[in-house]
Order: C-alpha cells, then sequence, then structure tokens
C-alpha cells in the first residue's frame, strides 16, 4: 500500500508543479502582452509627435529633418499616384465635389449627388 501512495503523492505533485508551472507561463504571457501593447503605445505616440513636426515644421531649413520630410512628401505624392491608379482600374472615378469613388459611367455622384458630366441627348 506504501507503493501506491508514494505514485499518488508523485502524481499529485507533479501534476501542482504542472499546474503552477502553467500559471506562471499564463501571467508572465499577459505581462509581455501588456509590455507590447504600452510599446504599441509608445511607438504610436512617436508616430502623431512626427506627424505634427512634420505638418507644421517641415518647411523649416533644417538640414538634419529636411531629406526626411522630403522622402515623406515623395511618398505621400506617390501614394497619391497609385491610389488614382488603382480606382482607374475599378472602372472608378472621385466625385470633384465630395472626393467619394463613384462609376465613370455614373452621372450623379451617389454621396452627395453632385453633377458629374452632361447628358447627351440621343438624337
Amino acid at each position: 500500500m506504501d507503493f501506491f501512495q508514494k505514485i499518488g503523492n508523485t502524481l499529485s505533485n507533479t501534476g501542482k508543479d504542472i499546474a503552477e508551472k502553467t500559471k506562471k507561463l499564463s501571467d508572465t504571457s499577459k505581462l509581455n502582452s501588456e509590455i507590447s501593447k504600452q510599446q504599441n503605445t509608445i511607438n504610436q505616440v512617436y508616430s502623431q509627435i512626427g506627424k505634427i513636426y512634420f505638418e507644421k515644421y517641415s518647411n523649416l531649413d533644417c538640414s538634419e529633418l529636411k531629406e526626411l520630410c522630403t522622402s515623406i512628401t515623395e511618398a505621400n505624392t506617390k501614394i497619391e499616384e497609385l491610389k488614382k491608379e488603382i480606382t482607374q482600374i475599378k472602372g472608378l472615378t472621385n466625385c470633384p465635389n465630395c472626393n467619394a469613388e463613384v462609376s465613370t459611367s455614373a452621372t450623379f455622384c451617389g454621396s452627395c449627388g453632385n453633377k458629374l458630366k452632361e447628358e447627351n441627348p440621343t438624337v
């Protein structure tokens, strides 16, 4: 009987050890997740600070940042060009009044009702 009791105690202790290690792993994972979340918050704030700086001060003559500001301006221009290509591929255009995407065959904008093109009466 002593043999079975030792096996039972060993299994019980092993189960407790596993449960404790699992809890520690879970707690560590939660804390690491929170650390990552806080780091993402910091990175987002840094990004916002940079965006505000760029919008307010990109025209200043600061040689250290001028090249970076120029890169942002060029990238924004390229993004706009690529977006225009995508809308053309989709057979869309942008409303000149509200900038909503509308079909190239549309006569009126579905968002603001702006007349997009003159109707040509058929003869």
